[in-house]
């Protein structure tokens, strides 16, 4: 059986990206912190919901104008 290599390695990515977070909220105050945390999951939530927005456009049949 032939093995396989990875193309993605979801735990590398995933301690790469605690380490980045770590180091960006290193020395903040519990306030800060949770505003931090806060302020990045009103972005991926209005990116989410800007991706969907241009997917329904697309999928949306355009009407000829006049």
């Amino acid at each position: 059986m032939k093995a396989k290599t990875k193309k993605f390695d979801a735990v590398a990515e995933s301690r790469k990206w605690k380490k980045a977070v770590a180091k960006e909220t290193d020395g903040m105050t519990p306030e800060e912190t949770i505003a931090f945390f806060d302020r990045a999951a009103v972005r991926q939530r209005f990116e989410a919901a800007l991706h969907r927005a241009e997917q329904s456009d697309k999928a949306r049949p355009r009407k000829a104008k006049k």
